[in-house]
């Protein structure tokens, strides 16, 4: 129990180095994640060591981040629970000297137990005087009783905080959830739809206070749109985490019941284990992407349905040039590897123009895709998703000063077109500089001068072959009529009015990043690093 004297003297200056102390410690656990990715993760897979041993390496490597990912977000939770207590104890103390001051102006002797009695023994039986003096009382116990009840609390959580020796981001979410509860962080205050209020609210938080926020809400702030990608980042892992520990439970409880459950029962509890392991083997081919290279960055993740995430190669905020990609059909998180490979093809082959400056690949597997081509015939899918893809173009702005840092470059593949038409008609316009579409069955525009965007940096590639352009174009492309004959209008076709670049090679839907026949790879390339001189036409007028 706290006394008045603790209260009243308490030097709560060391609490404040205190919280510092533990920021720095969670910021240097997070570095070290980091300098384990790239500075030993990074040169095992550059060694192409295979083999037992290099899974056993590599296995090992993963752990021990785990463990130094989980103890970083322990640390923020100590942050947390720290922060609070200063701030209770600090305002409860407050309130105590302001009543001390009172008392003692009153003409009151205060006692270290909390009673008071007046100085003048003439006036100690007046009823007034006693009255003060019971109301002064009461005003003095409530101070000590919020710093009791604040002290209590917060040492009950600090206390649970200990190491496991494994990383068990189940036992980390349920900290998490008593440090949020403590805390009283309201969710509620978190600026959405808004990139530029999201971080201008992020840049007036003080550091520990980013460290609370991080803390206990981790997938929203992975969420957050206009928010630095590497805080992302560090939020949509821990939300990877805690979301893969709390599926492995369920899966081990509805295993349970489903081995206890009678035929009828035990049906249903099948489709939920198959669902489970179906949602897993999603989240591990996500882990499996992220630990493929030391320069990805975390910057949407969701378990929900087919779940979703978007994964950058090299940072945007700082990148001279971004690219972002828009997969179609059959775009899920089991998938993600598939397309982070191809904008990896892409960002290497930027590496390799003349002068190319920093460049990001961003896969933005964000969306609800059509799950077959008789679902890919409907445009509900496109207007869900363009909302989001267009904040979160928005966001990349924000984040990395819009004025300075402006070459964005939009790519959108099949129906992943589609969402990019959707997307610039309900927005008035991309927040991007260059526009690609490979493979597009339409985008519901006549010309690309439609899109709200210079004709000149619009540009579309078709691969010999792709039938998607025909199968899709009766519900995505517009019907002109030309001469009397009318006719529907791909991207493809000239009268579209974009920049046709070659593919030479590629062949079907799927080889548009291929590096065995990469006419079509280089080309966007040159585009995403504005070398647009280097783009090989077909037809158009290149910037």
């Amino acid at each position: 129990m706290v006394t008045l004297p603790q209260l009243r003297d308490a030097a709560l200056g060391g609490l404040d180095r205190a919280v510092a102390e533990w920021t720095e410690l969670a910021a240097a656990l997070d570095r070290l994640v980091g300098r384990a990715t790239t500075g030993v993760g990074g040169p095992l897979r550059a060694s192409h060591w295979a083999g037992a041993d290099a899974e056993a390496a590599a296995r090992g490597l993963a752990e021990r981040g785990e463990q130094v990912r989980v103890a970083a977000q322990e640390a923020r939770y100590v942050v947390a629970v720290l922060d609070t207590a200063v701030d209770q104890l600090r305002g409860a103390q407050h309130d105590l000297r302001a009543g001390l001051d009172e008392a003692a102006a009153a003409g009151f002797t205060v006692f270290d137990d909390g009673r008071l009695e007046a100085a003048d023994p003439a006036a100690r039986a007046d009823a007034a005087v006693r009255a003060r003096q019971f109301e002064l009382e009461r005003r003095l116990a409530e101070p000590v009783r919020k710093a009791t009840e604040a002290d209590t609390h917060c040492a009950e959580t600090l206390a649970r905080l200990y190491p496991t020796g494994t990383a068990d981001w189940a036992d980390t979410a349920a900290d998490g959830a008593c440090v949020t509860a403590l805390t009283g962080l309201d969710q509620a205050t978190i600026p959405r739809g808004d990139p530029a209020a999201a971080a201008k609210w992020w840049a007036g938080l003080t550091t520990s206070e980013r460290a609370m926020y991080l803390a206990a809400y981790p997938a929203v702030l992975g969420a957050l749109d206009g928010l630095p990608t590497e805080v992302r980042d560090r939020a949509n892992r821990v939300a990877l985490a805690e979301a893969k520990a709390a599926l492995l439970a369920e899966l081990a409880t509805t295993r349970a019941k489903r081995d206890a459950a009678d035929r009828t029962g035990d049906a249903k509890l099948r489709f939920r284990v198959t669902e489970l392991k179906d949602r897993l083997a999603a989240i591990e081919a996500l882990e499996a992407t992220l630990r493929s290279g030391d320069d990805m960055y975390l910057m949407g993740f969701s378990a929900k349905g087919d779940g979703r995430a978007i994964v950058a190669i090299g940072n945007p905020d700082t990148a001279a040039h971004t690219a972002v990609y828009v997969p179609g059909t059959g775009a899920e998180l089991a998938g993600i590897g598939s397309h982070v490979s191809r904008m990896r093809s892409l960002w290497l082959a930027a590496q390799q123009v003349k002068d190319p400056g920093e460049v990001s690949a961003i896969a933005w597997v964000g969306y609800d895709a059509p799950d077959t081509l008789v679902h890919a015939m409907v445009t509900s899918y496109a207007d869900n998703a363009a909302p989001d893809f267009v904040r979160f173009l928005r966001g990349v702005g924000v984040a990395q000063g819009i004025d300075s840092n402006n070459h964005v470059t939009v790519i959108g593949h099949s129906y992943g077109s589609v969402v990019l038409g959707q997307a610039a008609h309900q927005s008035g316009g991309l927040a991007a500089k260059d526009i690609i579409v490979v493979g597009s069955p339409g985008m519901h525009v006549k010309r690309a001068a439609d899109l709200h965007a210079d004709p000149k940096h619009v540009w579309v590639g078709a691969a010999q072959g792709d039938v998607v352009t025909d199968i899709g174009s009766g519900a995505h492309a517009p019907i002109v009529n030309h001469g009397g004959i009318k006719r529907r209008v791909t991207p493809d076709d000239a009268d579209f009015g974009a920049n046709r670049f070659t593919s030479d090679g590629a062949k079907g839907h799927s080889e548009y990043w291929s590096t065995s026949h990469s006419a079509s790879l280089d080309n966007q390339a040159a585009i995403v690093a504005g070398n647009y001189e280097d783009v090989r036409l077909i037809w158009g007028d290149r910037p």
